[in-house]
Parts: structure tokens; C-alpha cells; sequence
């Protein structure tokens, strides 16, 4: 596991289980992604979740 992605998933484990659920971190694609829907994609690496570490990358997030 690369750095970026355990340190989302060190941030992800620190979010309290309600905002995971309702909060919208980022927007990929015209798309809104609470974290539990970011850390579904970044878990299975797909594109999409690339995507969302690229723009949580920048956001200054990660």
C-alpha cells in the first residue's frame, strides 16, 4: 500500500461514522463522494478512486 492511500485510510478510521455517511469530500466527474463512497473506490483501486486521491492530493487533504 502506497503512503497516500494509508494515510487516507489513517484519516478515514479518525471521521466519525455519521459524517463518512453524509459529508461530500469531493466531486469527481460531476459526481458527489462522501467517504464511505471515496474509500470504496480507493480501496478497490479503480480509476475513479485515482481520481479522488489525485484531487484529495491537491485539496491538500492527503
Amino acid at each position: 500500500m502506497d503512503d497516500k492511500k494509508a494515510k487516507f485510510i489513517r484519516i478515514f478510521a479518525n471521521i466519525p461514522e455519521k459524517i463518512r455517511g453524509e459529508d461530500i469530500i469531493v466531486v469527481v466527474d460531476d459526481k458527489p463522494f462522501t467517504w464511505n463512497a471515496a474509500m470504496i473506490e480507493v480501496k478497490n483501486d479503480s480509476e475513479t478512486g485515482g481520481k479522488i486521491m489525485k484531487v484529495l492530493e491537491k485539496l491538500g487533504i492527503i
